[in-house]
């Protein structure tokens, strides 16, 4: 009696075939030539393996990556030869695949035993009868997707380019984003991208479990309810018992149950009194329990699986509001959060490559930016238990999407309907038991995509998003909020409408880069939306090789934003331009990071601080996005490819402080907001008023200021007047908070373009004191660089006003740091 498992992970074989060469026909026999086959990793990928060999480069350096092209075009065979205990021959056994990508055939000692066709949903075969003693053949063939859809239709399911018809991938069920986008290059993954096992028993196994979490909404009672999905493989039924213990309560409860032959889920639900309370960082502690669930038979058991899980109650308010919309609040536990992230995407275009360290390193990253929300883009994946993992240790919260995004989808096929179905059901169930998962959304853009479609066309998705989706949600993971797409309004209006739902303010950062529009938008929860910039310094200068360092060499073009091309005359060349006065083309690549940098961390704090000070008219400062899958020439996030900070890092950083001051022109007065993320209210200085850029004039107080909790509050304002007086071309609207002495916050306000300022050079000098560098100018210097390989500094791409100390948090043991760059075009 027993429930056994051996790994079949490790050590394979790999074959290539293209239709023509490669003997396809042959690669599940037994007789073969050894030569033709290399070696191979499972759980990996064909690329890989390819790169141990030394058969690709590098894909993403340089231009590699189209040197890579044919493999998503050939047809792939993973072998291996394994032998199994004589136990496994006799009882009930099956082979679990827990990814396969794609268009899987699999052959069990020559013979097919199974097809595959889905990279989010594990696939698993009943291999009784089928095994032998000694030596079994296991031989799975492969193909990236393309030839599976290949005569199926693509007219109405996609609009624009011709990618679409090339590659179909709205029939393909494996990551968006792999066939392109503009951010990312096309690269089909293809491989065993998961565990393979073998499996076996006697009597009754255990397929899945899944540990729902619910909290009252007064935070007294917890409420769990535990499925099991069993199955009884004797032909009569099986007496069993599921045990379900809480290690922190000690609560141990048992429920007796008969399994019949055939898969079917019991259901426990236990109560939890009082429990500890799950918080997101910055609101509390992230208190978790660990649930034990155990099925057994005869005393013994056949199936167990451990669940970390958390308490809390979760709420989207969005009640009709005081400005005649509605809100759109995260409340957790009763209390407001206001959403501060960023757009999680995929973090390698090789998908396999993903380990936990890095992981580990993003989120540690995305703290260090104050961030307490990520948003997992439908473009990429149903993330990892890993990610997840890591979110609820650390309290960050995440909205999950479907993998679907900016295409209809041909729902009304039934077998894709079937199989989006068997992948929505596996998803929901793998991650329902994560505290930091709190909103599943149906899709990325496509309901608003749809919106001009002519009025009684029946979308070929509407209902799957519509009804299909929340009816598999309230069966499996009840009480979590739901909404069809983002942006989404819930009352049928426009669904990017500014007045409810969430939003993707993308009026600006695409052909428009005027983003001091921000300050007037007043959007209820932006969900997406940014500014282009470049990463780090080392990471463009990988993506260009040497003779290819220069903006619009086509090693830029291929690794740069396809908004690039969206519009005849470059939007983001014209940035420069625009914005400083500088034609981007003349600048050297280090001068492009530089300046492009400084102009996207402006722009991104524009975002952050217009919605910050809005709280909780608007509920989150929410952008695009956070981290690359390739390097990059220009991209939207902060953290590139390789994990260095981009220049914009800084500034976003800043931007999401705990405690903010920004300053607003509102008419004809100039008012500053406090903004306090703490639980707890803020009592301290505020200085504010105005300064020349040249340092001889300034409007200067000081008052006492209390911001609440939880808040932002206009905490004083002044007649725009004072800065008319001084000109707003060469003076500059400012507020401070200090504590005791020090300066915990302080934000600027400028007016015109930067080109149209009067500048006049900075000239910043740096002392040490203990253990900060102090930085100091007579005039006001803008964005003070000291560091463009995206390392760790105290801070970067700050201002120093004039006369006013600046203090960086700077090792004692270092050599103090050297200024690269000043944005003054006066300097230049």
């Amino acid at each position: 009696m027993g429930n056994d498992q051996m790994s079949l992970d490790g050590a394979w074989k790999l074959r290539w075939a293209d239709g023509q060469r490669g003997g396809l026909l042959h690669h599940h026999l037994w007789t073969t030539h050894p030569s033709k086959w290399i070696d191979a990793i499972v759980p990996g990928e064909v690329h890989l393996d390819l790169l141990r060999a030394g058969m690709i480069p590098e894909p993403a350096l340089g231009m590699n990556i189209l040197e890579s092209r044919w493999v998503e075009e050939s047809f792939w065979s993973y072998r291996r030869v394994f032998s199994v205990p004589n136990t496994a021959l006799s009882a009930r056994s099956w082979l679990r695949f827990e990814a396969l990508d794609y268009g899987a055939t699999i052959f069990l000692n020559e013979e097919p035993i199974g097809s595959h066709g889905n990279a989010f949903l594990p696939y698993e075969v009943d291999v009784t009868g089928k095994l032998v003693a000694g030596d079994n053949l296991l031989v799975v063939e492969l193909e990236s997707g393309l030839y599976s859809v290949a005569e199926q239709p693509v007219k109405d399911f996609y609009r624009g380019a011709e990618d679409g018809r090339l590659y179909k991938r709205m029939w393909l069920r494996k990551p968006q984003f792999s066939f392109s986008w503009d951010w990312a290059p096309r690269l089909i993954n293809i491989g065993i991208g998961g565990s393979v096992s073998l499996g076996w028993a006697d009597r009754a196994r255990v397929i899945n479990t899944s540990v729902q979490s619910q909290l009252s909404s007064d935070c007294q009672s917890g409420h769990l309810v535990v499925s099991v999905q069993c199955e009884g493989l004797d032909s009569k039924p099986v007496p069993a018992e599921i045990s379900v213990t809480v290690a922190e309560t000690g609560q141990t409860t048992v429920q007796p149950v008969v399994l019949n032959p055939g898969s079917h889920t019991v259901q426990m639900e236990i109560a939890v009194a009082k429990p500890k309370c799950w918080w997101p960082i910055g609101y509390g502690a992230q208190d978790r329990y660990t649930v034990e669930v155990r099925v057994l038979v005869d005393d013994k058991t056949v199936g167990a699986d451990l669940k970390r899980i958390g308490f809390r109650h979760v709420r989207f308010n969005q009640e009709e509001d005081s400005l005649g919309g509605r809100r759109f609040i995260l409340e957790i536990n009763g209390r407001p959060i206001f959403a501060k992230g960023a757009n999680w995407v995929p973090p390698d275009i090789i998908l396999a490559r993903v380990d936990r360290q890095r992981y580990q390193t993003l989120i540690d990253r995305a703290l260090e930016l104050n961030f307490n929300f990520l948003r997992i883009w439908g473009g990429g994946i149903y993330e990892s238990d890993e990610f997840y993992e890591l979110c609820d240790e650390k309290g960050l919260l995440v909205w999950q999407e479907f993998a679907f995004a900016c295409a209809a989808y041909p729902a009304t096929d039934a077998d894709f309907l079937e199989n989006i179905t068997l992948e929505a059901r596996y998803q929901v169930r793998r991650l329902a038991h994560h505290p930091s998962l709190i909103a599943w959304c149906g899709n990325n853009e496509i309901e608003w995509l749809n919106w001009d479609r002519n009025q009684g066309v029946v979308r070929p998705d509407f209902a799957w998003f519509h009804q299909t989706l929340p009816r598999i949600l309230a069966a499996e993971d009840p009480g979590r909020y739901y909404q069809p797409s983002s942006p989404y309004s819930p009352d049928g209006q426009f669904p990017n409408a500014e007045d409810q739902g969430d939003q993707h303010p993308w009026d600006i950062g695409f052909g428009n880069v005027d983003f001091h529009g921000y300050r007037q938008l007043a959007s209820r929860f932006p969900n997406e939306g940014g500014i282009l910039g470049p990463p780090s310094l080392p990471t463009m200068e990988a993506a260009l090789p040497v003779g290819q360092r220069a903006m619009h060499s086509f090693a830029w073009e291929l690794h740069d934003n396809s908004v690039e091309d969206w519009y005849p005359e470059s939007a983001i060349d014209r940035m420069t331009s625009e914005w400083i006065g500088k034609d981007a083309e003349t600048m050297s690549v280090q001068e492009y990071v530089y300046y492009g940098g400084l102009l996207q961390g402006e722009g991104l704090r524009e975002y952050i601080d217009n919605f910050r000070r809005r709280k909780f008219e608007t509920s989150s400062a929410i952008f695009w996005m956070y981290n690359d899958c390739w390097p990059t020439t220009r991209s939207w996030t902060v953290v590139d490819y390789y994990l260095r900070r981009t220049p914009a890092f800084y500034p976003v950083r800043r931007a999401f402080a705990p405690l903010a001051v920004v300053v607003v022109r509102d008419e004809d007065r100039v008012k500053v907001y406090g903004v306090n993320d703490q639980m707890t209210p803020w009592t301290g200085s505020l200085r504010y008023g105005i300064f020349t850029i040249d340092g001889t004039d300034a409007f200067d107080q000081e008052t006492v200021v209390e911001i609440p909790a939880n808040s932002s509050k206009e905490i004083v304002s002044f007649a725009a007047e004072r800065w008319e007086m001084l000109g707003a071309t060469r003076a500059l609207a400012y507020a401070m908070l200090i504590e005791q002495g020090t300066v915990v916050a302080r934000n600027r306000l400028i007016l015109p373009r930067f080109k149209d300022l009067t500048w006049v050079p900075a000239a910043v000098e740096v002392r040490r004191e203990g253990p900060f560098a102090v930085f100091t100018s007579p005039t006001f210097a803008w964005g003070v660089c000291l560091d463009l390989n995206g390392e760790a500094v105290g801070d970067n791409f700050f201002d120093v006003w004039p006369n006013i100390p600046y203090l960086v948090p700077w090792p004692t043991n270092q050599a103090l740091p050297k200024v690269l760059f000043v944005g003054n075009l006066a300097n230049q």
